[in-house]
């Protein structure tokens, strides 16, 4: 009797499936979670934010405020310093305005030859006599100008009679006219030289009459009338000393021209000025 054969075939291959469908669940699970729990949004965040790296910021801002805080205090105080500044430079150049104090050097300066000499008073160049004009003229080149080219192989000075004229022309403008001669003192002698039509005069200067102390202005148009005072010779000598408080010994009245930039000596008057206090002869430009 013939064996019947055992049939070895499964009959059915569904668990294979459940197994391959397990795995493929497990991974599903793995990659993205699973689908019937809700997603923990807040951990998976905290421990990116964990993983990061990158410090918190609130722990560098006190170190910023403090820099900040420090610069902007080195700010105000220079910015304190800088208004100082600034207000003593206007007080210092208004006061010099208020006084005149630049003005009065420069008509200080061109009237010092005309003082020295003491001129008497005059309405006209043409009344001024041609002694007085020339002395006036070389004292101007004396104290004024550069005397180098006119130096020479002893102590004096040689000065042609051509700068001589035009020295005399600054002051008393383009219409005078000179007869060369010499002229001056004992003291300071001006030797006129008619063959070679020079003046020799000694370039130590070792005394002066008188030196001027501009007490006023006052201006009208393009013509500035000065109180002028005539500081002593002993004084006269230390003129440009700070501090010197001689009162002078006269006052004079000036009446200067000025056009294009050019002074032009008019008129010398006595004045009638009577100083009051030592503040009184500060004076002030009307």
């Amino acid at each position: 009797m013939a064996r019947k054969r055992k049939n070895n075939t499964p009959s059915s291959a569904k668990p294979p499936v459940q197994k391959a469908d397990e795995k493929g669940e497990k991974v599903i699970d793995q990659l993205f979670g699973r689908l019937d729990q809700e997603p923990d949004i807040e951990s998976d965040i905290a421990e990116l934010g964990g993983n990061s790296g990158v410090s918190d910021e609130p722990e560098e801002k006190p170190k910023k405020s403090r820099f900040f805080f420090g610069f902007a205090v080195f700010v105000v105080i220079m910015a304190v310093i800088g208004c100082i500044s600034t207000v003593k430079f206007v007080v210092g150049f208004t006061g010099s305005l208020l006084d005149n104090t630049s003005l009065k050097n420069e008509f200080a300066q061109f009237i010092f030859p005309v003082v020295v000499n003491d001129i008497a008073p005059f309405e006209s160049a043409d009344e001024v006599p041609d002694s007085s004009k020339i002395s006036c003229a070389i004292w101007n080149i004396l104290l004024n100008s550069d005397t180098s080219a006119y130096e020479g192989s002893n102590l004096g000075l040689t000065i042609p009679e051509y700068d001589v004229s035009a020295s005399c022309r600054q002051l008393f403008g383009s219409s005078v006219s000179l007869e060369h001669q010499t002229v001056g003192t004992a003291e300071m002698r001006f030797t006129y030289d008619e063959v070679n039509h020079t003046y020799t005069a000694n370039k130590n200067i070792r005394y002066l009459t008188y030196s001027p102390k501009v007490i006023s202005i006052s201006k009208s148009s393009d013509v500035y009338t000065l109180v002028v005072g005539y500081l002593p010779p002993t004084v006269a000598a230390v003129a440009g000393v700070s501090g010197l408080s001689a009162e002078p010994e006269k006052y004079m009245e000036y009446t200067i021209s000025r056009f294009d930039g050019k002074d032009t000596l008019m008129a010398v008057r006595f004045s009638d000025y009577q100083p009051q206090t030592s503040e009184a002869n500060r004076g002030e430009m009307s």
